[in-house]
This record gives C-alpha cells, sequence and structure tokens, in this order.
C-alpha cells in the first residue's frame, strides 16, 4: 500500500486533479544503492551525470569578433632609443610596459608612451650622467612608475637615479 493520501474527486476544489496542464517532467529519483551504503555517491541519473561532466559550448560567434574591435595596444617588442647629449637612451618593452602605470597613459600605445616620456626627460635624463658617463654610450633607462624614478644603466652597473 502506498503511504500517499488519495483525494477523492469531490475533495479537489481547485479541479486540479488529473489536469495535464500542470503536469511537469516525471521526476529524478535518486535512490541508495551499494555504494551509497558503504559511504560513497548515490547514482546519478544518466542526464544528469552527462550535463555535469560535458564540456562547455563554444561561444557563440557573435562573441569573439567583439574582443577585436579592441584598440590596438599591443606590447612593443623591440626598444626605444632616443639620441640626446651624445647617449644613446634605451627603453626596453619592460620598461615601456611599466609607463603604462602613469597618469595620462590610458589608451596610448607603448610607442606614444615612450616617447612621451622622452620628450619630457630626455634632456634630465643626459645631464644627469654627464659628468660620469662618457659620451657616447647606450644608456638602459630603467623605470619604476610607483616611485617614479628612473634608473639610468650602462652595461649592468646603476650609473644615475632620476625623480621625474
Amino acid at each position: 500500500m502506498s503511504d500517499d493520501p488519495v483525494i477523492p474527486p469531490d475533495d479537489d476544489p481547485l479541479g486540479i486533479e488529473g489536469s495535464d496542464e500542470l503536469s511537469g517532467p516525471e521526476p529524478v529519483e535518486i535512490s541508495p544503492d551499494a555504494d551509497e551504503a558503504a559511504g560513497g555517491e548515490p547514482e546519478i541519473a544518466a542526464p544528469i551525470a552527462e550535463a555535469l561532466t560535458g564540456a562547455l559550448p563554444p561561444p557563440p560567434p557573435e562573441i569573439a569578433p567583439a574582443a577585436k574591435t579592441r584598440p590596438d595596444l599591443a606590447d612593443r617588442r623591440e626598444p626605444l632609443y632616443r639620441e640626446c647629449g651624445g647617449y644613446r637612451l634605451r627603453l626596453d618593452p619592460p620598461d615601456l610596459a611599466r609607463l603604462r602605470e602613469l597618469p595620462g597613459s590610458r589608451g596610448k600605445s607603448d610607442s606614444e608612451i615612450g616617447e612621451a616620456f622622452f620628450d619630457g626627460q630626455a634632456e634630465r635624463l643626459a645631464a644627469s650622467i654627464a659628468d660620469d658617463v662618457p659620451s657616447p654610450s647606450e644608456i638602459r633607462v630603467v623605470v619604476d612608475p610607483y616611485s617614479r624614478q628612473a634608473f639610468l644603466a650602462l652595461e649592468n652597473r646603476i650609473r644615475g637615479i632620476l625623480s621625474f
């Protein structure tokens, strides 16, 4: 015998007994088996297990082109040079990327940011090492945007530090 109460048709005031409008999919029953009794997980119905373990579908084609419409702000792969005061100043790609942290650099390419940096600082950079480093020399400019300092390196030695 079933433990569910049986509602006679006379006791159905809303008239929903046997109505097709409210019928839905059959409930999925998860019943304990030997694995669950032994402390394992209950067996999941095949459609649910398939949905949980299946791979995600590829993104719709209309999403992929949207990423390509962004402005081209790709990292610069070669150093940026500036001749000043007999020195060849060099900003390597990682240093150009660090310049992006400075105010006013949003939406600009690495080349634009580096050129603007050299426009404002090249004379000061060259003057700061003029007494210590013979010209002509190639000087690497290492940038720390957080302390707003430029370190001037000749080969593998720091020869000057300049705040900007």
